[in-house]
């Protein structure tokens, strides 16, 4: 009883102890290499540099604008801003990064992975992403796979065809592994997403758009006899379907 008295005490002192040196490692990240994961030349104007200063965040990136020995950061992103579903693109897994091109509001940056890159136009002042660039590689990994939804016992596949601007999405009921009664349509790519095009003169159909968050498919589409909105109108109301991936 002695011993796990000693134990739990040494193990109180010790949790104790480590809140109050988050402020340590902080200032120890801050000020030493140790919390820079990568430092790039992106010009003569512009540096970028992943940094992670805190023991309880991942790290960020922040591009630079050089003027000396006084500089100014840009923006900040992390990877909550990427909006990307795929794992391996994170910031802090980045290999290299790119300067493509700015405007008095924006930056384009592209950042390589070991497999995959994408490129992402940053707002100077808020670091959000106002556009990303994808490939039909990164397109596949997104949406690859058989997604289900439990309520409608309904499954739903894509199939990308090279040299195409769209994929073939395929849904039907039932089991897996048994494909009957497949209902085929073409799934437009947009801005990394996938959208079905309004139709109000042959057999009416409302518009709606496909994306994968958080790995988990959702299928948004305007709802009722809006034949009209050629984008999610967020002002009425819609249906949302949501899927998740079959791990087989």
């Amino acid at each position: 009883m002695a011993k796990l008295l000693l134990a739990a005490l040494v193990l109180t002192l010790v949790f104790s102890i480590i809140p109050m040196m988050i402020p340590f490692y902080a200032l120890v990240l801050s000020t030493t290499p140790f919390g820079l994961n990568m430092y790039k030349n992106l010009n003569e104007k512009y540096r970028a540099q992943i940094v992670g200063y805190s023991v309880m965040t991942s790290p960020w990136l922040e591009v630079i604008e050089k003027k000396g020995i006084i500089e100014k950061r840009i923006f900040k992103c992390t990877d909550s801003q990427l909006m990307n579903d795929n794992l391996e693109v994170k910031i802090r897994t980045a290999k290299n990064i790119i300067f493509n091109n700015e405007t008095d509001s924006t930056i384009t940056l592209t950042l390589f992975y070991a497999g995959p890159s994408k490129t992402f136009t940053f707002n100077k002042k808020t670091g959000n992403i106002t556009a990303q660039t994808f490939s039909r590689k990164n397109l596949i990994q997104k949406f690859e796979g058989t997604w289900y939804n439990e309520t409608e016992k309904s499954y739903l596949s894509f199939y990308f065809e090279k040299g195409y601007d769209y994929a073939t999405a395929n849904t039907w009921t039932g089991d897996l592994n048994k494909k009957e009664n497949i209902d085929a349509y073409k799934a437009f790519i947009k801005d990394g997403k996938l959208m079905l095009p309004v139709e109000n003169s042959d057999h009416h159909a409302p518009y709606c758009e496909i994306d994968v968050k958080y790995g988990v498919l959702i299928y948004t589409c305007n709802q009722g006899l809006n034949f009209s909105d050629t984008s999610i109108n967020t002002k009425k109301p819609l249906l949302i379907t949501k899927y998740n991936r079959v791990t087989e």
